[in-house]
């Protein structure tokens, strides 16, 4: 058996070795573990099956070096360099987002904190907060992990509250009451980090969407989620491709009205690719920057689906904390009667609790009976399969989770699964890092914002 847990240098995620002559297995290598060293496994599958990967339109693009993000952070779009906005200056706050969000925001900061520094800015008045949102809040080593090693040991950081510590902004248009962290408004200096994935409330994540809901009160989040309803609206355009809504979209311009009252000085904006290595930085205004950076990863990250596949095999990385939003990859291109598998090689699992999923599931039922009422999802389907070593019994009982997914901890045993169901010609189609994938997408957004 081939160990999966070895790291190998020079294979890249996705790549397919081809079995050699009398082997009896085939290997894909997979990137997994976010977080947790961000390792290649190797899956093997029969030799004499087909195996192809769904790959984005980007994955062959080059990471940015040191040098290049560098340069991006020095020429921000729609705004003074930050060096010139801190001039003067006191106090600075950084919201970032968790690690919910694969955005290596470890190699922005260097560079942000570099350019504050410049402006006279002490290291003890740099203050990172959390943007979790309606997650929760994010313990020491989660934020090392993302903010790196020597921001931790040189700037504080807080959890923002959505419960209290909350300035108040006034209402929107759209009537919501603008509740924001109160540390991070009473800063002199106001900064966001962000990524870039595609996101069903606001098009793409990222941007203004640190602000609402990032580092909003619940009673915030709440109504923009909630209370704000979108206007029909069609989901594809007259050439049939689906549209990622960013301006007809009036819970993403309530985020926006909310991220110009606090007044965000600076932002930077990362699209990264299937290693979570940057490929674009965009620094800026919050807006401006952010429909930059969207343009770019409509067609970096946009996957033509597979067709007519007998396995379609889903890789969570590198967002398995939110594996949930990740099963619906496998119904596209499968065949009638054909399996799903599900990798999520995280040790944390689908860790990300929402508070304002709680609020919807709960309807005053008990937690059997809402795991009793869940409804198959993927009818067409032989079988769904849910892979992780680390898998516990809590994830298949998960409110989002296909109730007719089965639970396995060995790869071993899901090939066995599988070739009891698949003989002779078998389709395998892979999507490699689904948790950063979308299919053919095209935005909304007017040439001139």
């Amino acid at each position: 058996m081939i160990s999966r847990r070895r790291f190998l240098g020079g294979m890249c995620a996705g790549a397919v070795a081809r079995p050699a002559q009398g082997s009896a297995f085939q290997t894909v290598a997979l990137r997994t573990h976010e977080w947790f060293g961000d390792t290649i496994e190797m899956f093997p599958f029969p030799a004499e099956w087909r195996v192809s990967v769904q790959h984005m339109k980007g994955h062959l693009t080059p990471p940015l070096d040191a040098a290049a993000i560098r340069e991006r952070i020095l020429n921000p779009v729609g705004t003074k360099s930050l060096r010139e906005i801190a001039a003067g200056k006191t106090t600075v706050a950084i919201a970032f987002d968790d690690l919910t969000r694969p955005t290596p925001t470890y190699e922005i900061v260097p560079h942000v904190v570099a350019e504050l520094r410049a402006a006279g800015i002490r290291d003890e008045n740099i203050l990172f907060v959390t943007a979790y949102g309606a997650h929760y809040q994010m313990n020491g080593m989660e934020v090392e992990k993302k903010l790196g090693q020597d921001a931790v040991r040189h700037h504080p950081w807080i959890n923002h509250n959505i419960w209290e510590n909350l300035a108040d902004l006034g209402t929107t248009r759209a009537g919501n009451q603008i509740l924001v962290n109160t540390y991070y408004h009473k800063a002199d200096v106001k900064i966001t980090l962000s990524g870039l994935k595609a996101h069903g409330t606001p098009g793409y994540g990222g941007g203004p969407k640190l602000i609402l809901p990032g580092i909003s009160g619940m009673k915030s989040i709440r109504y923009m989620h909630l209370e704000i309803k979108r206007a029909p609206r069609p989901a594809k355009g007259p050439d049939g491709i689906p549209i990622l809504r960013m301006w007809e979209n009036e819970q993403r311009q309530d985020m926006i009205e909310a991220a110009r009252k606090v007044g965000v000085d600076y932002s930077v904006q990362t699209v990264y690719n299937q290693d979570r290595r940057p490929v674009r930085v965009v620094a800026g205004d919050i807006v401006e920057a952010h429909h930059q950076a969207a343009r770019y990863a409509v067609n970096q990250l946009a996957t033509e689906y597979a067709r007519q596949a007998d396995v379609v095999v889903v890789n969570a990385y590198p967002k398995g904390s939110q594996l949930h939003e990740h099963f619906h990859w496998g119904a596209q291109g499968l065949e009638d009667g054909g399996s799903i598998v599900v990798i999520n090689q995280s040790p944390m699992g689908e860790f990300a609790w929402h508070y304002l999923d709680e609020e919807g599931f709960n309807h005053g039922e008990s937690y059997f009976a809402q795991r009793r009422a869940r409804k198959r999802r993927f009818p067409q389907a032989r079988q769904v399969v849910l892979y992780s070593q680390y898998l516990q019994a809590r994830e298949l009982d998960h409110p989002y989770f296909p109730p007719e997914t089965v639970g396995v901890r060995s790869w071993d045993e899901v090939l066995e699964r599988l070739k009891r169901e698949h003989r002779g010609e078998t389709e395998v189609a892979i999507y490699p890092y689904a948790g950063i994938q979308h299919g053919i997408a095209k935005l909304d957004l007017p040439e001139n914002v």
